[in-house]
């Protein structure tokens, strides 16, 4: 297969030599895509369609599947990966809003979080992410071999509506049948749950009362902190099932110090804010699964749902980045 020199004049450029399996109306799309005005961002619908990508119609993509993946195919994705992301941005101040700006911004962040962590926590730690919004740097952490991992957590699976405070989380613990009951909203009405049921829920993502004590390590939980109530819940909760304040919370915003030296071009925590970095999340936020089941007693159904495309391209791009450090 013949590839030809990447430059900026990308319809000539994405034809390759033998490419009798792609049709030439799909061909047609994806060109005029691709040389569409960057500011406007891509239609995730054309990659789908065009099926420019076929490693993409996996549920899951790993770095074995970025490494199988054709020269064609790595040059239809950065192409893609250099154009703007179509997010709302107004009151961010990114000048460049493409996956692979924020993909460079977001790895930046996590090398320097990861080798403060290295540092100060000589015993090691585990860093527990909650929900979507510290995701991308959690994950990002992860493939830079930290011990981090996203807890998938949303307000909505213990609240009967996201703007609900009719019920203070101070009252969340109620004795009853010999055990401790959190209410649980899941289904649309309010039900109780067993604190056993919480307990396994952290235990499923490896954060249990003794991870200190029994491994050395420092356990620290982190979340963009807007209003607090999320919070505020976790703490009620991880008090309710024994916690005590054997862990750490640290705001997302303060995982680096601003003393370490380390500069950033833009607000990544309005990023964090207004979500625009949530759309590279590799999982999905409790918020947006089916009400028909309940994860807090099946945990496993988050990682079991398929993975957002521009995740797959945010992570293609971090694999890029990779291969250079």
């Amino acid at each position: 297969m013949e590839v030809l020199p990447i430059k900026f004049n990308y319809y000539k450029n994405i034809k390759f030599s033998g490419n009798s399996c792609f049709s030439d109306e799909n061909w047609i799309i994806l060109k005029n895509e691709l040389t569409r005005d960057s500011k406007y961002g891509f239609d995730e619908n054309v990659v789908v369609r065009t099926n420019c990508v076929p490693t993409f119609n996996k549920p899951h993509f790993e770095y074995t599947d970025y490494l199988k993946l054709s020269p064609k195919e790595r040059l239809i994705i950065s192409i893609f990966n250099r154009k703007g992301t179509n997010h709302s941005d107004t009151f961010d101040n990114r000048k460049d809003i493409s996956i692979k700006k924020d993909a460079e911004r977001i790895f930046n962040y996590a090398t320097k979080t990861k080798e403060y962590f290295d540092n100060k926590y000589k015993n090691g730690y585990k860093l527990v992410g909650i929900g979507n919004s510290p995701a991308p740097i959690i994950e990002t952490m992860q493939l830079l071999g930290a011990n981090a991992v996203t807890l998938p957590f949303s307000r909505v699976q213990i609240e009967a509506s996201p703007d609900s405070r009719d019920f203070p989380y101070e009252h969340w613990v109620a004795e009853g049948d010999g055990g401790k009951f959190f209410p649980n909203s899941y289904y649309g009405h309010w039900e109780k749950c067993k604190a056993e049921d919480w307990k396994e829920y952290f235990k499923y993502y490896g954060v249990h009362k003794d991870f200190t004590r029994n491994t050395g390590k420092a356990l620290i939980f982190t979340d963009y902190v807007c209003d607090g109530w999320t919070k505020k819940y976790i703490e009620a909760i991880l008090e309710g099932i024994g916690f005590d304040k054997n862990y750490e919370f640290v705001e997302t915003e303060q995982l680096l110090p601003h003393n370490v030296g380390f500069k950033i071009d833009f607000s990544v925590f309005r990023c964090l804010d207004n979500s625009s970095f949530k759309h590279y999340a590799k999982m999905e936020s409790p918020r947006h699964c089916f009400r028909k089941v309940d994860i807090l007693k099946h945990p496993e159904y988050i990682p079991s749902l398929p993975e957002k495309l521009k995740s797959k391209f945010f992570r293609c791009a971090l694999y890029d980045l990779l291969a250079i450090k």
